[in-house]
Order: structure tokens, then C-alpha cells, then sequence
């Protein structure tokens, strides 16, 4: 799944920003450069470079994907700035959660559990490689800032002789005032398939 492209979201979200002040978002724990107008964000533990004229680039200045663009513009959007409030919420009790729960358990919660099953070495080696803080919940778990001020938890269970492994991605209570739930399941999914890639790549 994609950030929904009706009309291009991107777009829509780059139109938005241009009427911004940048110089608001050092207090939402994003960095910003004067002389480049260029702001700076972490998202999904990688860096991101913000312009009016440079668009959205990665480290090494490459145009960052469509989601990660968009979900980064959409939250310098409408993020309220608020701390994260250390309690943790399922996609289903997100605003409206529960009309795309069953999606989100099936398209992402189950592909990682599968992609992850039998090699909790590896998930933990991914946690690591995406900034994440180990977490003392279900068998393995960790907590990943996927962008400022606003942290996911994923939830892993390990398979036994009676169940499959089964993961389950958390938000923090303070995310309905950073990003609409539209936009918290794609970058649920976006974590997901982050793991996914890293643990591979280990």
C-alpha cells in the first residue's frame, strides 16, 4: 500500500508545506539549516534533508522514495509537536482503526511475522539498524522513532510446536495528532518492510 495518490499526495503535501515557517520545527526535534533553507529529519532511523527548491533527499542527495516524501511532508504538516505519551495503542484503536484493522493485520503485521519466523537473531539485528530501543514486552520487542517525537513498538512472538510467530506493530498514544490513520498504516508498513529488508540484509 501506498500513500493514497488522489490527487497526488505528494503534491498536495508539498502545496501545504511552501506556506510553512521552517523556522517552527527545531521544537518538534527537527534540525534547520538557514543558509541551506533546508530542514532536517530522521524517519525510520535514516536522514532526510527538507528544501522548498531541494525537495526531499536522503544522505547522499537522492530524491527519497514516494512514501517516505510524503509521510515526512504530511508530518511537518499536521504534527501538534506534542512528546510521546509512553502508552501504547494497536492500529485498531487508532481514530477509524477498526475499518482497516483486519488490512493492517493481514498485508503487514502477518508478512513480517512470516518474513521474520525462526530468526530472532536477525529481528533483533534489524531493531538495531533502524535506531530501535529494546522494549520488555512479548518474547522480543523493541521501540523505533519513525519520525520525531513519535515511536512505533513492534511486538514479536516466537513460533513454538503449537503456534506460528505472530508480530504486532504498536503506536504510541500521542500519533493521531501527528498523522492521519490513513498515513499511521502506510508507515506502519513502511517500518514492517524496513525490518524485513534489513534482516535479509544481515
Amino acid at each position: 500500500m501506498a500513500v493514497e495518490k488522489r490527487p497526488d499526495a505528494l503534491s498536495v503535501a508539498w502545496n501545504l508545506f511552501a506556506g510553512l515557517d521552517p523556522a517552527a520545527y527545531p521544537s518538534y526535534g527537527c534540525s534547520w539549516d538557514e543558509e541551506k533553507g533546508e530542514l532536517g529529519i530522521t524517519y525510520l532511523g535514516r536522514c532526510y534533508r527538507v528544501g522548498i527548491t531541494s525537495g526531499v533527499l536522503d544522505a547522499h542527495g537522492r530524491p527519497a522514495p514516494f512514501n517516505a516524501a510524503t509521510l515526512i511532508l504530511q508530518y511537518l504538516i499536521g504534527a501538534s509537536g506534542l512528546p510521546p505519551r509512553g502508552r501504547w495503542l494497536a492500529f485498531l484503536e487508532l481514530p477509524e482503526g477498526v475499518l482497516h484493522h483486519v488490512p493492517f493485520v493481514e498485508q503487514v503485521e502477518k508478512p513480517l511475522a512470516r518474513a521474520i519466523a525462526g530468526r530472532a537473531e536477525a529481528f533483533d539485528q534489524a531493531g538495531r539498524l533502524l535506531g530501535g530501543k529494546p522494549l520488555d514486552l512479548a518474547d522480543r520487542s523493541f521501540a523505533v522513532e519513525a519520525l520525531p517525537r513519535l515511536p512505533l513498538a513492534v511486538l514479536l512472538w516466537e513460533q513454538d510446536e503449537e503456534f506460528p510467530a505472530r508480530a504486532t506493530i504498536l503506536f504510541d498514544a500521542v500519533a493521531p495528532s501527528s498523522l492521519p490513520t490513513a498515513s499511521l498504516w502506510v508507515l506502519g508498513q513502511e517500518l514492517a518492510n524496513g525490518l524485513i529488508e534489513a534482516a535479509d540484509a544481515g
